[in-house]
């Protein structure tokens, strides 16, 4: 095996790992601030990855550019979703989070159900200009999956400040270190967590347009990726946008340079074993720091 196809590998795996660390990072958000585990976190992603592609192949988008409208249509559709349902779940107490998993399983098995009904379960995947390797000497390095990852950088850059730097991303933190205080100081705490979730599904969106140039999309599309979310958030702290970065990039790098050294299937049982030891042994995840005292 040559150095250069080892070297090509990781750095395919840090490419990639951007975009799922983008992509797991809506699902930590929410989870973060409002204990909402979303099951069909990978669905919502196909759904997202249809209307890209179709945007692309027959309406003429650039694919980078369907991210404004996948933004829109899915920040409204997650804020409609937790006014209407998630809401009320939360405000029951006690074994909402049950509710919650429950609600969302079932949306998930829906959406498939729909999505294979309407398109069937053909793969589809669309040809853009961005198509194509960069030559680095003798190492190849896809030309969508830079620029997305380079998006992707960018974006959970500005998700960062929203959250650190803004008013509203300080009710956000408020809400979620302890509600019933924040709504003493005065915040509406059924508005943040719309707010919360129309931008988690909202970085789902947007994270399907970085994929749409180089990834192909059918109803069963979303299981693996709702797997690597749930491990993203497990590795790099719930709510934790730097850590999310890490984790994808580490999952990326185990999956592409692992793929190489033992294969596709031994990688992913890596991950998977990762997964089950950072949650007996670091159950906050890896970027999170351990309270004196």
């Amino acid at each position: 095996m040559s150095f250069d196809l080892l070297v090509q590998a990781l750095i395919d795996g840090i490419l990639i790992g951007g975009v799922y660390a983008a992509i797991g990072l809506g699902l930590s958000i929410a989870y973060g601030v409002m204990g909402v585990v979303n099951w069909a976190h990978g669905e919502v992603l196909m759904v997202s990855l249809y209307i890209s592609i179709y945007l692309t192949k027959y309406a003429g988008f650039d694919p980078y550019l369907t991210a404004l409208v996948n933004i829109a249509v899915m920040g409204a559709a997650g804020y409609c979703l937790q006014k209407a349902a998630f809401n009320k779940l939360i405000n029951r107490g006690g074994v909402a989070w049950r509710d919650i998993l429950l609600f969302t399983a079932g949306m998930s098995m829906f959406l498939q159900a729909l999505f294979n009904m309407i398109f069937g379960a053909e793969v589809k995947s669309v040809n853009t200009r961005y198509s194509g390797m960069l030559q680095l000497g003798s190492i190849m390095i896809s030309k969508p999956k830079t620029i997305s990852f380079l998006l992707a950088v960018v974006c959970c850059a500005g998700l960062f400040f929203l959250i650190q730097k803004t008013e509203m991303g300080r009710s956000l933190r408020a809400t979620a270190q302890d509600r019933n205080t924040a709504q003493l100081m005065g915040i509406n705490a059924n508005q943040v967590y719309c707010l919360c979730f129309a931008i988690s599904l909202a970085m789902v969106g947007l994270s399907a347009a970085l994929l749409t140039p180089f990834y192909s999309v059918s109803p069963y599309v979303g299981a693996s990726f709702c797997f690597k979310s749930f491990i993203i958030v497990a590795l790099g702290g719930r709510g934790n946008i730097p850590g999310a970065m890490v984790a994808g990039v580490l999952i990326g790098i185990i999956e592409k340079f692992g793929g190489v050294l033992m294969g596709d299937k031994i990688a992913q049982i890596i991950i998977y074993l990762l997964f089950i030891l950072i949650l007996l042994v670091l159950p906050n995840g890896l970027m999170v720091r351990k309270k004196k005292g």
